[in-house]
């Protein structure tokens, strides 16, 4: 139960969904494959998300008839091949939130090739102190697309991305809120709200670029907003991003790993009631090592004060980054760039688990997205004190009579479907270039209309 096969036709497009941006933009090899249904909110077995992420590599489409929160006992770990569809999930989605797990929820390592959009991930307090409590870690993965993810109650880094001996490139991580990860929690160095760390690393002949990192809110973290490492594999790129209220620093960049070039550009640094009166720089680039540099393409950022804040002045770049700022170029860069004065409005109206007329957007997401425009909001110890886990009310089970993956509603209102009647969902329509599961799917996402 819960699985349907399908002809594997030639790929549609060469993009992952209309709309995919960055270098995570061909993570492709899930087209084509079964569609798995998750009908449970268990932790394991049959019907689940673990059970349908699990890594043995046969290409797939999770997409869920269920929606409210899934408990986690222990990480689940994305296989290769992989799109999850959380946009398909009924009333206000899927959250996933961790039980007596004291690590991450959500892991992609040694993967590639992985599309997930449009989930909440917030793990909150670990019940034992633990180091390793993010919302998602990327390690040694290739072909990564991460998308309209809300992430918030992380005790470590909200996001990270990992090299362990090995290769991280081909990586996005766009539209999402990254947000009050948990500073005097269960980290056991003590205070430890971070946002982002790009290409942490250990081992040695460690190989991490072609990263984007576009069009996403962070707010309410000490720091690391982002931090980034990375070699010269390709470039890191920071695009269209608005940070708020960090505690004591925004970005700071590194050479710990190689030579990296970063393009930091179209982003807006706020302060916020919980940013200290000595404000830094928006990006702080430290050089460690005689042997490798930091290069920074910025242009047209903004700094200053959240609306209704007291204003403040602060630079874009400390004075390290800007003796190591290259020229900038038109480009081209790997995702289209907003211009400077649209990108709060554009960010916080796109942002975060939401689908066209803001379904699956919750109170907690709302109060993150009205702190960042009405200078509201801190940095926070525990979830309780933001009103903890919203409660995700269930929906009806979604159906699909025919079990060809498709539910009937959307077969009934598509001519050439039939809600009683097996479709190939991999045909493609006469003219079009998506297949009909690729079509529900953007629809869904407000990819297409």
């Amino acid at each position: 139960m819960g699985l349907i096969t399908a002809t594997v036709p030639a790929l549609a497009q060469d993009i992952a969904f209309p709309g995919a941006l960055g270098f995570g933009a061909k993570a492709l090899a899930w087209k084509g494959g079964d569609i798995v249904e998750v009908i449970s909110l268990a932790d394991s077995g049959t019907g689940t998300l673990r059970a349908c992420a699990k890594n043995d590599g046969r290409p797939r489409v999770c997409v869920f008839r269920v929606s409210g929160t899934i408990m986690l006992d222990s990480p689940i770990f994305v296989g290769s091949n992989i799109y999850i569809a959380g946009q398909t999930a009924p009333g206000k989605g899927i959250q996933l939130r961790n039980r007596n797990s004291i690590q991450t929820p959500l892991i992609v390592k040694n993967s590639r090739e992985v599309v997930i959009r449009f989930l909440k991930v917030r793990p909150g307090p670990s019940v034992t102190p633990s180091a390793n409590v993010d919302a998602i870690t990327l390690e040694d993965a290739k072909k990564i697309y991460l998308g309209n993810l809300s992430m918030q109650f992380a005790t470590d880094e909200t996001f990270n991305i990992h090299v362990s001996g090995g290769k991280v490139a081909n990586i996005t991580l766009a539209d999402s809120i990254l947000a009050l990860s948990l500073d005097h929690s269960t980290h056991p160095k003590g205070r430890h709200s971070k946002g982002a760390l790009i290409c942490s690393h250990e081992k040695e002949n460690n190989i991490c670029g072609r990263i984007t990192i576009a069009r996403n809110l962070f707010a309410h973290h000490r720091d690391r907003m982002p931090d980034i490492k990375g070699t010269d594999v390709g470039p890191i790129e920071v695009l269209n991003n608005v940070f708020y209220n960090p505690k004591s620093q925004f970005g700071e960049f590194y050479d710990l790993v190689g030579d990296v070039t970063i393009i930091y550009g179209g982003n807006i640094a706020l302060s916020g009631p919980s940013t200290k009166s000595k404000t830094p720089e928006a990006v702080q680039v430290f050089e460690w090592k005689r042997t490798t540099r930091v290069s920074i393409m910025a242009f047209r950022n903004k700094t200053g004060a959240a609306a209704g804040c007291n204003p403040r002045t602060f630079s874009v770049l400390n004075p390290t980054a800007k003796a190591r700022r290259i020229p900038t170029t038109s480009g081209p860069f790997s995702a289209p760039i907003y211009r400077t004065k649209d990108t709060l409005e554009k960010v916080l109206t796109h942002v975060g688990d939401r689908l066209p007329g803001n379904v699956h957007l919750d109170a907690l997401d709302k109060q993150v997205i009205n702190d960042t425009l009405k200078c509201l909001g801190r940095v926070i110890d525990n979830p309780d004190q933001v009103g903890g886990w919203p409660t995700l009310p269930g929906a009806p089970r979604i159906v699909d009579s025919d079990r060809d993956g498709l539910p009937d509603d959307y077969e009934a209102a598509t001519p050439g479907l039939s809600p009683d009647l097996p479709n190939n969902p991999w045909a493609r329509p006469s003219g079009s270039t998506l297949s009909h599961v690729e079509t529900w799917l953007a629809l869904l996402a407000g990819d297409i209309k």
